[in-house]
């Protein structure tokens, strides 16, 4: 009953089992995982000798008591109504999914309820994990989620109404960011002679860098902005373009991204 079950082993499942594992927070003997399908379950044993394999949901229920729920928001309610019949109510469900709220959660099941909001970078071990604990966890149960999710990168607690902004950054920022390096390598290797494959490596390189850098140094990015835009320079040709565009796209991007989150889970 100590295990810890998870409920889905997809993209995010295998990823949580995968670092989970691989970073020793976890041994096999103390997770169970299951999944609609075959394959997947096939996969997971394979890549895990000696994990617990459950064949269905409720089984899950039955083993574990921190029950993780790995399944798309549209699948999370129906699921968690499947395994509480077999569930002594003293479990901790924590739910991954985006847009279904605690209250929707806490009103199927009586017990601790956390919402955990990974994110791909997880996968080597870096990027942020959102986590918003319910009213009914305890202080054991939330050390030791947090545990868990401390082991594929940073924990940031967060109050339910902050989580759709926090979600955009740490969770859809990887592809926003991605779609930007995208951009800027694409604009610059049409404007020049540079091949786009040598532009993409440089542009990803020198994302990566300036991230290292900021964490590193502790500047803030208008302190970057200041060391590299010297008066009259190519970099503050560059930047002065950017801060007459940007603010309108990100302001009507991030809009329609909040507006997207409140009808995900419905």
């Amino acid at each position: 009953m100590n295990c810890i079950g998870v409920i889905g082993y997809g993209h995010m499942g295998s990823m949580l089992v995968n670092g989970f594992l691989s970073s020793g927070v976890l041994g096999v003997d103390e997770v169970v995982v299951t999944s609609r399908s075959q394959e997947s379950r096939d996969a997971c044993a394979a890549a895990w000798p000696g994990i617990g394999i459950a064949r269905a949901n409720r089984e899950i229920a039955r083993r574990c008591r921190t029950v993780i729920l790995a399944v798309r928001p549209q699948e999370t309610t129906e699921v968690l109504r499947e395994i509480v019949p077999g569930m002594d109510g003293d479990e901790h469900v924590v739910s991954l999914a985006a847009g279904v709220g605690l209250t929707e959660l806490e009103g199927l099941f009586s017990g601790s309820v956390t919402r955990a909001i990974p994110t791909i970078t997880s996968t080597i071990g870096q990027g942020t994990t959102l986590v918003c604990h319910g009213r009914q966890v305890g202080m054991h149960d939330a050390l030791r989620v947090e545990g868990l999710f401390s082991s594929i990168g940073n924990v940031m607690l967060v109050e339910e109404d902050e989580l759709p902004a926090a979600t955009i950054l740490s969770s859809c920022g990887p592809g926003l960011l991605a779609a930007v390096i995208e951009e800027l390598a694409g604009a610059t290797a049409r404007a020049s002679g540079l091949a786009p494959d040598r532009a993409l490596c440089l542009a990803t390189e020198t994302a990566a860098a300036t991230a290292a850098y900021l964490r590193e140094t502790g500047e803030t990015p208008g302190d970057l902005v200041g060391r590299v835009a010297t008066g009259g320079g190519v970099t503050e040709a560059g930047v002065k373009g950017l801060r007459e565009r940007l603010p309108q796209v990100f302001d009507e991007t991030v809009a329609a991204m909040l507006v997207r989150y409140g009808a995900v889970g419905k």
